[in-house]
């Protein structure tokens, strides 16, 4: 479960790199369909939004680190992390 929740989450904070602050954003990623926008609030880019059948998730980006909720589940992990498991799922 850990491991679906890390990889949800790592796409989410790899995908929303070129989106501009508050555009509503929809992609799909292994059968789920993610709806999300980002928010810049100083130097934290606030990630929220639902995942298939409404789970919801925010996600903190501040420097190098991510915090936040997927599922009502706390996750932290690095950036780069989540950078190297989108490439391995690629």
């Amino acid at each position: 479960m850990f491991k679906t929740v890390f990889t949800a989450a790592a796409v989410l904070v790899a995908v929303p790199a070129a989106a501009h602050a508050e555009d509503a954003r929809n992609f799909s990623h292994e059968g789920v369909d993610y709806a999300y926008t980002t928010e810049q609030k100083g130097d934290v880019t606030v990630i929220k939004g639902t995942a298939s059948g409404g789970v919801p998730f925010r996600l903190y980006v501040s420097g190098n680190r991510v915090t936040g909720t997927y599922n009502d589940r706390s996750v932290a992990f690095k950036v780069a992390d989540a950078e190297k498991t989108l490439a391995q799922v690629k």
